[in-house]
């Protein structure tokens, strides 16, 4: 069975659109995995000697946690499409 070219245009179109929605879901996870660390860095940080006041760490963590859940979220997120999500054979 020979190919139509309108059929590699829909595989690449499909491929296309998985990406970018898997790319704005990507960002969608780190903004609200970044407002999460930021409430709780706001939350823990007292006014009295605490390693949260210095604000090299806090940058830190800023940048670093967020980024680190969303590795475990996409991990998560495998498990489960690769545990309940039966594959046609």
């Amino acid at each position: 069975m020979n190919k139509q070219p309108s059929d590699e245009m829909g595989v690449a179109t499909a491929g296309c659109a998985i990406g970018i929605g898997s790319a704005l879901f990507t960002c969608l996870l780190l903004y609200l995995n970044g407002s999460l660390v930021l409430a709780v860095i706001s939350a823990l940080k007292q006014p009295e000697g605490n390693w949260l006041n210095d604000e090299k760490v806090v940058q830190c963590v800023l940048f670093l946690v967020p980024v680190i859940l969303v590795v475990i979220e996409w991990m998560m997120i495998d498990y489960v499409r690769t545990r309940f999500v039966r594959r046609a054979r």
